[in-house]
């Protein structure tokens, strides 16, 4: 990920993707909705995708994947670490570049189901 010089806040499409992939029902949804309030972008992939971090966690660290959308050809991923948003991440299959930024028309939400925990072992 690429730092911005400054923190900025997000453009019309990162809000619209955003709001849409938190209109999703999932646990800890109502936390990143108030975190998604305020939340800037800090950096971005740099290499056209339209990636971009949230400035919560190191650098290469994403958290948990909390929420997904897909569409033909690509999938937004939304992830997150202790009740903040760390990023947004597009995948586009078609490796276009620039990639247009996605619009939450068209796009299909899924959340994943939580890991089971391990059962611990009986001695």
């Amino acid at each position: 990920m690429a730092k911005f010089p400054q923190p900025r806040e997000l453009n019309a499409m990162e809000r619209a993707l955003l709001d849409y992939l938190l209109s999703a029902d999932f646990p800890g949804c109502e936390t990143l909705r108030v975190h998604a309030e305020s939340v800037l972008a800090f950096g971005d992939c740099g290499c056209g995708c339209g990636t971009i971090d949230f400035g919560v966690v190191e650098p290469g660290q994403y958290g948990q994947l909390v929420v997904e959308a897909y569409g033909t050809g690509l999938e937004v991923l939304l992830f997150a670490s202790d009740g903040k948003l760390t990023s947004l991440e597009i995948v586009d299959y078609g490796d276009a570049r620039p990639l247009k930024y996605p619009s939450p028309m068209g796009l299909e939400l899924w959340v994943p189901p939580k890991t089971r925990p391990k059962a611990e072992s009986q001695s």
